[in-house]
């Protein structure tokens, strides 16, 4: 049976034009199916402990849906050559995981993937997430791991089996929604920082909504690109359609919340040095 608040957000906005942020409640289930018809995930969306309300995961949020409804987009295939000289499955992490939509996902979508799905160390998220990850069968190939960022991240490295790796570290490190709290900003790049592969080929993937405004993003893009980091891209893609733009902190003038709320980031880092 369909959730209440899934009905509700619907409908809304289908009559008034209105864009949700995001998806389901606490201890509901939600069911994702992929567009072409194939893949079906059914989630239990977590809740937390009263201490960390904050967090905000009980929530399906808009830009985890446009990262497995655009999963192509993540080029993931860009590293079937690298993966077959060294002969190991690409590995993925993902951050800030929530119901681990993506992650499952990915992991139920690429079988040479192995997915790392982390989010904070809290007892009631991190046992949904390991819950949704048996109930979808890819508990083989999408590890769940409760890490707070700017920690050490050798856990999650060992998720990986990857301590042994000469250079450890993620192919690609992903996270939807993650960045709308400026407070969290430094130790998130920090994070990216200890987790991403030090390669040509590893990559950064976020997308993020514009929902808290255009200049928490920007502040968040003054602190990655002086981290160390260089944007392969960076644009704005309508939720639902098929424009993109440039991104630019410009947009804000005369852009109300609704406007807002139509468009998701979409940003690409790779290592500046190398």
């Amino acid at each position: 049976m369909a959730d209440p608040e899934d009905v509700l957000a619907d409908s809304l906005e289908s009559l008034y034009d209105h864009v949700p942020v995001a998806h389901s409640s606490a201890g509901s289930v939600y069911t994702y199916q992929s567009r072409d018809g194939g893949s079906s995930i059914s989630l239990m969306t977590p809740d937390t402990q009263a201490a960390n309300w904050a967090l905000h995961a009980t929530s399906i949020w808009s830009s985890a849906l446009y990262v497995v409804d655009h999963a192509a987009d993540l080029h993931l295939d860009r590293f079937d050559d690298l993966v077959r000289q060294e002969r190991r499955p690409l590995r993925l992490l993902e951050l800030g995981a929530g119901t681990g939509l993506p992650s499952i996902f990915i992991a139920k979508t690429y079988p040479n993937v192995m997915v790392t799905c982390s989010d904070y160390p809290d007892e009631s998220l991190i046992c949904t997430l390991r819950e949704n990850a048996k109930q979808n069968d890819v508990e083989a190939r999408c590890r769940v791991v409760p890490y707070g960022w700017g920690s050490d991240p050798s856990p999650l490295f060992q998720s990986q089996n990857s301590n042994s790796d000469p250079v450890p570290g993620f192919d690609v490190v992903l996270a939807a929604d993650t960045l709308w709290n400026s407070d969290f900003h430094d130790i998130f790049i920090q994070t990216l920082q200890l987790t991403l592969k030090r390669s040509p080929h590893s990559r950064v993937q976020l997308v993020a909504g514009l929902h808290t405004g255009r200049f928490v993003l920007q502040t968040f893009l003054n602190l990655v690109l002086a981290a160390g980091f260089v944007a392969e891209e960076l644009k704005e893609r309508r939720v639902g359609g098929m424009d993109e733009r440039p991104w630019s902190v410009e947009h804000a003038e005369g852009e109300d919340e609704q406007e807002r709320r139509r468009w998701v980031v979409w940003m690409i880092f790779k290592w500046r040095d190398l």
